[in-house]
């Protein structure tokens, strides 16, 4: 029974099939690989990629892009901390200013793409400039404060044996996941992203489908971020930067098409599970900065081709 239902789940979203595999090719050069502290290591690490590509995906389904992630990690980072300064008491009123910022940032990239027709890759590269820019300003290249100690539980604690913040990355997800698959709005999605002329035609509020997605990534971008202040504890200007193109291959790699209209958070999971084990395999195998790049590069390009090929077999 069970055999029978991961071959299933490898034959609808083979990434699943490629995380298997890497994992078990990371194990075989590293044994430590199959240590509890190392796979509990792994998930810790893959929320806080995992939380920013779940937005990110309905960006993509819509038939966008949003590159304006690294600018929104980054400018919750900085608020977070300073706002908290290291006291609980502080925690709430940071957490609140953090998403209603988030929520703002998400809205004009969306109003920019829907309203005024802006391109999606141009509307959030030039947001995610507009951030950083900011976030400069804001702290005179200085930043100050950090986390509260309450607040670090999330990112660095333990729940029930796990780590706390995949906790939170997989409740968030599967809640959009149950959102993408059995609500109008996530159905709405889909339809934007496979023909937004026809979805129109059909009585969809095509934008403001778009504009809502775009607010939702942002969130979500804020939500990863806070992850990510819980876990280092400390301001970073350039804390943000790693999920700007990680989050796009996560989703791309997990089988949400470019083109938008195909996709699905579960397949996220997995590509955000597969980037962050890629990740570590190129750093146990000890290799220079550059060749890290051209593993990463190939095996992407060769994981994306296989789950064109294994997908278009299974339609035919």
């Amino acid at each position: 029974m069970i055999g029978a239902r991961a071959s299933t789940l490898f034959r609808r979203s083979p990434v699943w099939a490629a995380v298997v595999l890497l994992y078990i090719v990371a194990a075989i050069v590293s044994p430590a690989m199959l240590k509890p502290a190392q796979m509990l290591n792994i998930l810790q690490v893959t929320a806080f990629l995992g939380l920013v590509a779940t937005g990110q995906t309905m960006a993509l389904l819509t038939g966008g892009i949003d590159l304006s992630v690294a600018g929104v990690v980054t400018m919750t980072n900085i608020v977070a901390t300073s706002l908290m300064l290291g006291q609980n008491q502080n925690i709430a009123v940071a957490i609140i200013c953090c998403v209603l910022l988030g929520t703002a940032v998400g809205i004009i990239n969306g109003l920019l793409i829907a309203v005024l027709r802006v391109a999606p890759i141009i509307a959030t590269l030039a947001m995610n400039s507009i951030l950083f820019g900011l976030a400069l300003v804001y702290t005179g290249g200085a930043p100050h404060g950090s986390s509260a100690n309450a607040f670090n539980v999330i990112g660095q604690g333990r729940w029930f044996g796990l780590p706390a913040s995949a906790i939170c990355w997989l409740v968030v997800a599967i809640g959009v996941a149950y959102m993408m698959r059995r609500t109008t709005l996530g159905r709405w999605i889909y339809a934007v992203g496979a023909n937004e002329a026809a979805a129109r035609l059909m009585g969809v509020p095509t934008r403001i489908v778009v504009v809502t997605a775009y607010a939702l990534s942002s969130v979500l971008a804020v939500l990863g971020g806070l992850l990510v202040t819980a876990y280092v504890g400390n301001p970073s200007l350039g804390i943000g930067n790693q999920f700007l193109l990680t989050s796009v291959v996560a989703v791309v790699v997990g089988g949400t098409a470019l083109t938008g209209g195909i996709g699905s958070v579960a397949g996220t999971i997995a590509g955000a599970l597969f980037v962050t084990e890629l990740t570590s395999f190129t750093n146990i195998a000890q290799a220079s900065t550059g060749t890290q790049y051209v593993i990463q590069g190939v095996l992407i390009a060769i994981s994306v081709v296989a789950y064109r090929m294994l997908g278009a077999r299974t339609a035919a």
